[in-house]
């Protein structure tokens, strides 16, 4: 990719990629693009991909990359939930979904900032799987990002997340208790109740309830006792 640039009249180093991706990162397209815009080569990240990095671009560059099905087996051998981001950004998303359905997928993105998805919707209707969102932040501060959790999700869509989640994350639920109970804040005095807004937040308070396959747990019923006070704040 860069010795493409390069042949554009657009030289840069690999260690200033690799500066930008950080330490234990390994650098990729985005990475080229923060590097084209500091180099004052484009004015911002959108335009590097529309006129270079795109697939099949002039910068383009193909990897070894594995396969979606083998990505999909490997998150869920090691504990995760296997959600499939950008799905509208695939020529044949229904064949692509129906695979990797068939490897353990659990969900697809569906919510963006700009809203809903209706196609994915039905998609992800017909293959059984969870429909998801985020704000496809990527770690860097400025304005041309989203920030991490700017997506709305509806409540729905975050009860059924967690059917999936709870035997999964159990350790890193105990975790998370711990974490918003440090730094949840008083809403109202004389009710006691504190404010959640976001669905991460909102996901512990569905976890602290009564129904809670985590009750056996000794630590857990410990943190519950600390999070029982906490509400949705209205949005």
């Amino acid at each position: 990719m860069l010795l493409k640039l390069r042949s554009l009249n657009m030289p840069m180093k690999l260690e200033d990629v690799c500066k930008i991706a950080g330490n234990g990162v390994a650098p990729g397209r985005l990475h080229v693009a923060r590097a084209m815009v500091d180099a004052g080569y484009v004015e911002n990240l959108r335009q590097a991909f529309s006129r270079y990095l795109y697939d099949g671009g002039p910068a383009y560059a193909t990897g070894r990359e594995p396969t979606g099905e083998s990505v999909v087996q490997l998150v869920c051998q090691t504990g995760g939930v296997a959600v499939l981001a950008h799905p509208w950004a695939l020529k044949n998303p229904a064949a692509v979904i129906k695979n990797l359905k068939a490897a353990g997928l659990h969900g697809i993105e569906v919510y963006r900032s700009d809203g809903k998805v209706s196609g994915l919707s039905d998609l992800a209707d017909t293959y059984e799987l969870l429909k998801l969102g985020g704000s496809d932040f990527h770690g860097r501060d400025d304005k041309e990002e989203p920030d991490v959790g700017s997506v709305d999700l509806p409540v729905l869509a975050v009860f059924k997340f967690l059917e999936i989640a709870k035997p999964i994350w159990h350790n890193a639920i105990k975790e998370i208790f711990a974490s918003i109970s440090e730094r949840t804040t008083d809403l109202n005095g004389s009710n006691g109740f504190r404010r959640i807004s976001s669905a991460g937040d909102f996901c512990i308070l569905r976890l602290s309830s009564k129904d809670s396959e985590l009750t056996d747990a000794s630590e857990v019923e410990v943190l519950r006792a600390e999070l029982a006070d906490i509400g949705l704040t209205p949005q």
